[in-house]
């Protein structure tokens, strides 16, 4: 038997044993040792309640076996959820052995109807932005992208988030759904791209002298849409290839004599 078939097989084992349990108990020991109401109802509580516990445990210790079929990302998830219902029929099995009425269960049934469809919409609503964004947007881990003109490297992509490093050593941590929606826009190019480049007056690796602190520096990486040169003074200067065009930034060339 497969690892994720024996998980589902030792769940519904304890969630049969468990009803079992309550069950037994109320025709067999119950009625014939004459228990009063409360007692009884104390007892079969703790039954649902411990094998809830149990079973939710076992839910628990699961992430690794899940993560190896789905990822942890959709584990986490799936995790959620199946505590989350654990939970619930613990809650009504509870209400049943206090004999609450049906009508006060389906209330209560309605109110979880809409936590749920909340909960569930929020997390789909984010796994759907994930995809879309695996499917439509041209770039991927490793890189060069520019996030509402910010120069950075991309991270990580997951369901829920993208993970963009900027050159100055922070993490930029995106909601997919930002991405989708248009409030962050990241730009991607591709590494052959050299019409930007031809028309700079300087290349990589030249020594360059940038009047924007006037000092002298080697080009360090050069993109179509950013520059970075290290300065002799041992900083890193960044700038947009654009400011360059427009004279905002000027940047000339040192030949060698």
């Amino acid at each position: 038997m497969s690892s994720i078939k024996r998980f589902v097989f030792i769940v519904a084992l304890l969630t049969i044993v468990a009803f079992g349990l309550v069950f037994s108990f109320d025709q067999l020991i119950a009625k014939s040792s004459q228990l009063t109401t409360l007692i009884s109802q104390t007892i079969k509580t703790m039954i649902a309640v411990g094998f809830g516990l149990i079973i939710i445990f076992v839910i628990r210790r699961s992430k690794p076996l899940l993560s190896r079929y789905v990822g942890i990302h959709l584990a986490v998830i799936f995790q959620f959820f199946m505590i989350l219902i654990v939970g619930i029929i613990v809650l009504f099995a509870t209400l049943g052995i206090f004999d609450v009425s049906p009508t006060t269960l389906l209330v209560g049934g309605g109110i979880a109807s809409i936590v749920i469809g909340l909960v569930i919409s929020t997390f789909v609503g984010n796994i759907l932005a994930g995809t879309l964004v695996f499917m439509t947007h041209p770039f991927g881990v490793g890189d060069a992208v520019m996030v509402n003109n910010v120069p950075g490297k991309v991270e990580e992509i997951t369901t829920m988030v993208t993970r963009i490093r900027n050159d100055i050593g922070g993490v930029m941590v995106i909601p997919n759904t930002a991405i989708v929606q248009g409030g962050v826009i990241i730009t991607s190019f591709s590494p052959s791209d050299t019409p930007v480049r031809g028309r700079l007056p300087y290349s990589l690796g030249d020594r360059v002298l940038t009047t924007y602190i006037n000092q002298e520096g080697v080009v360090k990486e050069l993109t179509p849409f950013y520059t970075k040169i290290l300065l002799d003074s041992g900083r890193e200067l960044t700038f947009l290839n654009s400011s360059v065009f427009t004279g905002a930034v000027a940047v000339a060339k040192i030949r060698k004599t």
